[in-house]
């Protein structure tokens, strides 16, 4: 009997605990015969035993049938006759699990597209011997539906996409200048004869160079008292390999290293450092956790609206083509309260007109908060087409294995099938992160906003917050002064006070080069602040105190 394929949704941001136990891929089945059938999956990694999990089609894991195997392929039997079932597999790696694999609908009716990228790494025509194009996106577009659908090579190289009838369009969507793509397109009739597709792609530089890209993922919220986890994104996106150090900057002051994998090859009072080395399209993830300073910490206090100033660097003086991937600044809010289900924009609310035709990063969170596990999320997203463009959309990362299509024109859906979403506070959130480009049409003063709609199960949607994104240089910013604020003692050693007749908003404190050192907000009827800046070297700074009524910029000397 004609064997058919599991969709393999994308997986993004494996933690280092599941990469050592890496679930099984290429779920399929074969000879079904209506009362029995064969079980099939790549095996990963190092595990010999794997748990099998079957039951009626749409079961709750937990309630079919629970068999450990120690080889592939396993045969079901004693099904009722013309059974439709759902399969789940999962590897075993001592005392540690993988995720499950599945389900697996048995017998399924798939139109399946499977291929390999590579990379043409000695230009001489892709090989098994040339590197796998890992993390290429291929897409999927069908323009009389005006359906698209996406895959992601995996460690290997090798994507799978489940889709169904119609004339699809493949391609990888690679904006790349440096490197083509063999073929360009690839135009796919479903269903064909078989019902299935194996097109593989060949990257092929075309020029020769460095390009190193960084960006601050924040796992989590940042809560006085709470830890705080990050992952470093690093990824070279071009045709050559590159060796450096990536830097990581936060506020040491404030928040305390608790972990770091892969472990630090140096570390100062406010940094950390690796030496790393990337072949063309590779990427590395750093974890980091920290623990935040709670509001009563007796010199270093963090409250609510505080804001983390976070940096990584690498490569600066490299001969990177693109200088401006290779930094990543995030500043994060503090909060001590939060609606788990927001979207955020990672480079802030306002940017510089140099970011016009950029990339900006989105973070969307979900958590559900109901009595009952969710089956399936899902999170909508309608980008406007008048201030992005729609074909530069890439996913990052994800806490759970999904699909992404676009609908519509500019409807982004991202899928999360069978998530199985728990409602217990520990294991009840996920999150998706994905770039986008702005117009090069926009202009200085133009603003974006957007709202996200995430749907769990077959609820109502639940609606983000609307995240609202300025252009605005800082010439464009008029502010009436505030005569009336006063700062002191100036030059200080330890802190200063602050002192207006108006409610104070902010204060912002930056370097003789611009360089944003720290920012903090004040909520409430405050006509006194004290702010500390011991941990600032001695030099001369520039202090802004922003009120109800105006703001007043001061020179500061720190002795």
């Amino acid at each position: 009997m004609k064997k058919h394929l599991l969709l393999l949704l994308l997986i993004i941001g494996l933690s280092f605990s599941s990469a050592q136990c890496p679930p099984v891929t290429q779920l399929s089945y074969n000879n079904y015969t209506g009362t029995s059938v064969d079980i099939e999956w790549t095996i990963n990694g190092t595990a010999t035993i794997w748990d099998v999990e079957y039951g009626p089609q749409g079961f709750s894991q937990g309630t079919g049938t629970l068999v450990t195997v120690q080889s592939a392929p396993f045969t079901i039997v004693g099904l009722a006759p013309n059974s439709v079932i759902d399969v789940y597999v999962r590897s075993e790696c001592g005392n540690q699990f993988s995720s499950f694999a599945g389900p697996l609908l048995v017998p399924g009716n798939y139109n399946l597209i499977t291929g390999t990228i590579t990379f043409d790494s000695d230009t001489n025509g892709c090989s098994p011997a040339d590197p796998a194009g890992i993390g290429v996106i291929v897409t999927a577009r069908d323009s009389s539906s005006n359906l698209t659908f996406y895959g992601q090579a995996d460690a290997n190289g090798d994507y799978t996409m489940s889709i169904p009838d119609g004339n699809f369009d493949l391609t990888t969507d690679f904006t790349n200048s440096s490197i083509s793509t063999s073929p360009s397109i690839a135009s796919i009739v479903l269903p064909n004869a078989a019902s299935s597709v194996v097109q593989d792609f060949c990257l092929i530089p075309t020029v020769l160079q460095e390009d190193i890209e960084v960006r601050i993922l924040p796992r989590s919220q940042a809560r006085p008292g709470f830890d705080v986890s990050y992952n470093l994104i690093l990824a070279n996106t071009s045709t050559l390999p590159v060796s450096d150090v990536l830097n990581f900057n936060y506020p040491s002051d404030y928040m305390t290293l608790l972990s770091a994998l892969p472990a630090v090859t140096s570390s100062a009072s406010n940094s950390l450092s690796w030496s790393y080395s990337l072949n063309p399209l590779d990427s590395i993830i750093y974890e980091l956790n920290f623990n935040l300073n709670p509001p009563t910490h007796p010199t270093f206090p963090l409250n609510g609206n505080d804001i983390l100033n976070l940096n990584a660097s690498t490569y600066l003086t490299g001969v990177d083509v693109d200088l401006t991937n290779n930094t990543f600044d995030l500043d994060q809010v503090v909060v001590n309260s939060y609606d788990p289900n927001d979207k955020t924009c990672l480079q802030g609310e306002t940017i510089d007109p140099a970011m016009i035709g950029e990339y900006l990063d989105y973070l969307i969170r979900f958590e559900n908060t109901g009595t009952a596990s969710a089956i399936n999320v899902r999170v909508k997203d309608v980008i406007d087409t008048s201030k992005f463009d729609i074909n530069s959309i890439v996913p990052i990362d994800a806490s759970h294995e999904y699909y992404m299509s676009l609908t519509n024109g500019n409807e982004i859906e991202f899928h999360f099938d069978d998530i199985n979403l728990d409602f217990n506070d520990a294991t009840n959130d996920g999150y998706v992160l994905f770039k986008i480009r702005t117009l090069n049409t926009l202009v200085d003063g133009d603003s974006f906003d957007n709202t996200a709609e995430i749907y769990f199960d077959f609820n109502f949607p639940i609606i983000t917050n609307t995240e609202t994104v300025s252009i605005m240089s800082t010439a464009s910013i008029i502010e009436t002064t505030d005569s009336s604020i006063i700062i002191y003692p100036n030059p200080a050693t330890n802190f200063i006070n602050i002192t207006s007749s108006n409610s104070l908003e902010s204060v912002t404190i930056m370097d003789m080069n611009g360089r944003l050192l720290s920012q903090r907000k004040f909520i409430g009827n405050n006509l006194e602040q004290q702010i500390l800046v011991e941990n600032l070297n001695s030099g001369i700074y520039f202090v802004t105190i922003k009120s109800e009524a105006g703001q007043k910029i001061e020179k500061l000397i720190v002795n």
